[in-house]
This record gives C-alpha cells, structure tokens and sequence, in this order.
C-alpha cells in the first residue's frame, strides 16, 4: 500500500485587519469619551454640556452626534472605559502568584493610577445614578466583578494570617470608598504626585492590615 500522506493543518486565519477609516473611528471615539469624562468631572454631569466637549475637541456637535447621541450614552461609555480597566488590572493581579500583601499594594496603586492619569477630576461613581436602567445594570455588573476580585485578595490574606480584619468585605469597601473619594479633591497641579498619593494609600490601608 503506498504511505498515507500526513493532513496538513490549515494556518490559523488571523482577525481581520482594521482599515484606517476603523483606526480613526475608534480614536475619535476614544477622545470623545475621555473629553466627556474630563467634563462630568469637572462641571458635573448636569452642568457639562455637549458644547464643552466639541469646544475642547474642536468639533461641530453634528460630529459628535455621528459618534453618540445622548450625554447619558457618553457617561455609560466613560464608565465602561474606567471600569475595563481597573478589572484587567485586577484580574491580572489575581492570576499571579504574588502573596496577598503584594497584590493589595499593586491594587491600590493601579486603581489610584487609572483615575488619576485617565480622568483627572472623574466621576466612575458619583454620576452612575444618572445612566439609564439598562446602562446602570452592566455598570453594576463590572463593578461587582472588580470588588469581588479585590475581597479575594483580602481574604486570601486572612486565611494565609498575613491580615487581620473583622470582615474582607467590609475592609474592601473602606479602601475602596476611600481610593475613589479621592477623586474629590486631586489634581495633578497639586502638592502630591500619584506615587506620593498611591505610597500613602498603601501604607495605611494595605500594612494597616498587616498582622506584624
């Protein structure tokens, strides 16, 4: 019988590559959103106007129509910006093999890094009551998904006794409440870097925790 020959396997197709015209979109997009985060955070979402965002854009409003149509779309999409986010960092974090006193200090500082850097001034949960039923259930959804990850850290140090605390999820909501209150009165002008912040952050939440 003459030898079989070997199925060759096929090559793995690759995803479609973007046009420019797709790149561009997105940029814009990406602009938009980030211009509309900085004004929320700034003004508040009632008192920011879309003529804030196409003036700082330089833009017609007709433009910004093509991207998004209502100031409530805008903030829905800024909070999926910020939440993405955060959860990868999160999620990244979690995957490692670091020891949970680790991985608290590199949450922290992650989270402090991502709202300060994007969004000077943001808003992720001070506005959210004002998004749509539909919108608000996929905020709340990912943001579950990000604190359930940071209570897992924690717990993860009290079973391992590097922490001591009465409830990991009653310790996750104080340094969370704590980092995005922060928000509140940062600026990027001021006496304090994000590293100086992030270092203060750290050393009294995450070795606050500390067992010795």
């Amino acid at each position: 019988m003459p030898p079989t020959s070997k199925t060759k396997k096929k090559p793995a197709q690759k995803g479609k590559k973007k046009s420019f015209r797709e790149i561009r979109y997105e940029e814009k997009k990406l602009a938009i959103i980030k211009s509309a985060a900085k004004a929320f955070g700034q003004k508040g979402f009632h008192a920011a106007t879309i003529e804030d965002i196409t003036n700082d854009l330089k833009m017609t409003k007709g433009s910004l129509y093509y991207y998004f149509s209502t100031k409530e779309e805008l903030l829905y999409n800024a909070h999926v910006l910020s939440l993405e986010k955060v959860l990868k960092n999160i999620l990244n974090i979690n995957a490692t093999d670091d020891p949970p006193d680790i991985k608290l200090t590199a949450a922290i500082s992650k989270h402090l890094k991502v709202f300060a850097t994007d969004f000077e001034g943001a808003f992720l949960l001070q506005y959210e009551f004002h998004l749509p039923d539909e919108y608000l259930e996929k905020i709340i959804a990912m943001r579950d998904n990000y604190q359930n990850n940071f209570i897992q850290i924690i717990e993860e140090g009290i079973q391992a006794g590097i922490f001591k605390a009465r409830s990991a999820r009653m310790a996750a909501f104080i340094i969370l409440g704590s980092i995005n209150w922060f928000l509140r009165w940062y600026s990027s002008t001021g006496s304090w870097s994000v590293d100086e912040i992030s270092a203060a952050y750290v050393d009294l939440f995450s070795n606050g925790l500390l067992t010795a």
